[in-house]
């Protein structure tokens, strides 16, 4: 902003008492800063006051324009003219009242202090922290953002927000002003222009089914939109409920600082409806008997009847609904029921939980339980009721936790399953009698539904499935946690002692079958010994015959494919452009120098517009194809034969000259 222009928001802001930087500084955009016309727009015309004066001597009979710091001006309110030099005269003390006289307002004295400089700023102490920053940015010319100031003889460093009268300064102060290098200087210069920006807010009212699209500056807070919101659609605040807002903000928070867009959508409902009073009743000839009725003809009675329905309507929706179940009742198919568990789970819990096992409980145990001692898992089988009031706590306190969830999703196969409904709890329990013993299958049909959610860790230990613990629902996270690394202590312990029994095994079996081979193999060169005194000759000529035929081809192949080469090679040769001479501009051709695989080195010139293909079809008729051998730049290394070949040796930075290396692939 402009020296001139910062002069003029002073000013507005001294005649208008507005604080607000952002405010000011969008009335006077609107009134293309025209300060008597910003000031004659804000101001209402029959409500303007004279400018606050300062108190005197009862003698003095006419006052003058105070004298004020450079940069400061005293408060004025508007007269009814919008003259500005009308606003700016002195005014008689007699149309003055002394009760109406505010008090002297002191001048603070700030020696900022910067390596060796030492400036004096003058603050009103009606005036913010922000505004000694905003002076030391005239004097200094540092940002605002840039500036950090410290010895403040206080318990905490001030707010800008902070008025200088709160702080119960001396008169007398020395403030140490340090310049700010963070990188976070980008991010605070981005959010101070976002506060000076217009926000476009299209809200649509779904109570009275309209749409408004207002304009608010970012300075404008959260809660004065609401209150903006309420005087055009009638919804009180407190009864406003809105969708489109970020999450995690607050009433006290700017558009400007809000992270939102310059153009954004929202919505707004009435959640309870204001009961307005009774309508004015007014009484009926008749008697003290007559019931009072209103203008409209309805009695009192009715309009309470009415009422009770209004809000009834109203509060129907702030009843909370009962919870889907994880799963649907009586389903068949136990991969589907599984897999609406893990579905059902996320969209009630949130998508940070342990990673449901999308499969029966047969396939589940097959993926944990059915494998090599190494490749083993423990199977956390998770039983999980509705009806309980633990599970809720457990699920969204425990179980969902990150810690949780990530060591299980690491170290275990879960599978899942709701015991909510009767039919989903008899089919699990038929379920765990075939896979485990007698005593499990017991006690989970005795368990009581309000010691669920539950915990099985099950693992397999020498042929049979074992519960190695059930971990109830009512611990917390670390109690949780101790429970699952005890669990895998004891995994790990079983796990190495049938690794070692399994390689054992192993062991065995193999020196078995190699004695088995051994055998086979002696009985196999017997055979074949008396199989070579017959046939010795026959196979000598097969294998001398294949040989040979073998060879005949390899040569034919050879021969083919060298003719292939060759009849590429003339038809490259055919289309390649003939060397420019030496004498043509040194701008228009490259000299590039060839380091071949034996040793030796070529030297050719090409044109500077040519393409690259150019370059390797020369390659190809030298008897260097693409496809066999590397086309190596110096610097920066890297293979040409890897980029785009309509390239131009100009593109690809090959002029006036270069050294490539061929090298075979």
């Amino acid at each position: 902003m402009s020296i001139n222009r910062e002069e003029i928001l002073a000013d507005f802001q001294a005649c208008t008492g507005i604080e607000d930087v952002g405010e000011a500084f969008m009335h006077l955009e609107d009134a293309n800063w025209d300060l008597s016309d910003a000031v004659y727009r804000v101001l209402p015309q029959g409500s303007q006051e004279l400018p606050s004066m300062p108190i005197l001597d009862d003698s003095i009979q006419v006052i003058e324009e105070p004298s004020l710091p450079p940069g400061f001006h005293s408060t004025r309110h508007l007269s009814s003219p919008p003259n500005l030099a009308q606003l700016l005269q002195p005014v008689p003390l007699a149309s003055i009242s002394r009760e109406s006289l505010p008090r002297r307002t002191r001048i603070l004295n700030f020696s900022i202090v910067l390596n060796d400089t030492t400036t004096l700023i003058l603050v009103p102490e009606t005036q913010t922290v922000g505004m000694i920053k905003t002076l030391i940015c005239s004097e200094l010319g540092i940002p605002v953002c840039k500036q950090e100031l410290s010895g403040w003889k206080l318990d905490r460093q001030p707010r800008d927000t902070t008025v200088l009268e709160s702080l119960n300064l001396p008169k007398e102060n020395t403030l140490y002003l340090s310049v700010n290098t963070d990188e976070r200087d980008a991010a605070t210069e981005e959010s101070v222009a976002r506060m000076t920006q217009t926000y476009r807010l299209s809200i649509f009212d779904i109570t009275h089914n309209q749409t408004h699209t207002i304009n608010f500056p970012g300075t404008k807070t959260l809660l004065e939109v609401k209150r903006d919101v309420s005087d055009l659609t009638g919804i009180p605040v407190r009864n406003q409920s809105w969708t489109g807002w970020p999450p995690l903000i607050t009433d006290d928070l700017v558009l400007g600082a809000s992270g939102i867009n310059l153009m954004h959508d929202l919505t707004v409902k009435e959640l309870v409806k204001e009961i307005n009073r009774p309508p004015e009743v007014v009484p009926v000839p008749g008697g003290s008997n007559s019931e009072p009725v209103s203008d409209d003809g309805s009695t009192a009675d009715e309009y309470e009847d009415a009422s009770d329905v209004v809000m009834e309507d109203e509060f129907r929706e702030l009843i909370p609904s009962r919870p889907q179940p994880l799963m649907p009742e009586g389903i068949e198919d136990e991969t589907m029921a599984a897999i609406h568990f893990a579905e059902g789970f996320e969209q009630r819990y949130g998508p940070c939980h342990p990673t449901f096992f999308p499969g029966s409980l047969d396939d589940a145990m097959k993926e944990a339980c059915h494998q090599p001692a190494r490749d083993r898992k423990l199977l956390a089988v998770y039983l999980h009721h509705d009806g309980s009031v633990s599970s809720n706590v457990f699920c969204t306190q425990v179980l969902c936790s990150e810690s949780i969830a990530s060591f299980l999703s690491a170290n275990f196969i879960i599978w899942g399953w709701d015991l909510t409904a009767t039919s989903n709890r008899l089919r699990l329990l038929n379920t765990i009698a075939r896979h485990f013993d007698s005593l499990a299958s017991r006690t989970l049909r005795n368990f009581e539904v309000d010691k669920l959610p539950l915990l099985l860790i099950v693992t397999r230990s020498r042929a049979t499935n074992e519960v190695l613990a059930m971990i109830p629902g009512s611990l917390n996270v670390d109690e949780m946690m101790t429970q699952l690394l005890h669990a895998a202590e004891m995994f790990s312990e079983q796990q190495r002692v049938e690794i070692a029994e399994e390689d054992e095994r192993s062991a065995r079996e193999t020196v078995k079958r190699e004695q088995d081979e051994a055998y086979q193999l002696s009985l196999e060169a017997d055979r074949a010994k008396e199989e070579l005194k017959r046939q010795g000759e026959a196979v000598k000529q097969r294998q001398e015959e294949e040989q040979r035929v073998k060879e005949e081809q390899e040569k034919r192949l050879i021969e083919f494919t060298q003719q292939q080469k060759e009849m590429r090679r003339l038809e490259v040769l055919k289309r390649l452009p003939a060397e420019p001479s030496a004498d043509q501009s040194a701008g228009n051709i490259t000299c590039i120098r060839f380091r071949l695989p034996e040793g030796k080195t070529s030297t050719r010139r090409f044109r500077a517009d040519e393409p690259l293909q150019v370059l390797l079809d020369y390659l190809l008729v030298e008897g260097y194809p693409h496809n066999d051998f590397k086309v190596l730049s110096s610097w920066p290394r890297k293979d040409l034969t890897a980029v785009d070949s309509t390239e131009t040796l100009r593109q690809l930075k090959l002029v006036p000259q270069e050294t490539l290396i061929i090298e075979e692939r």
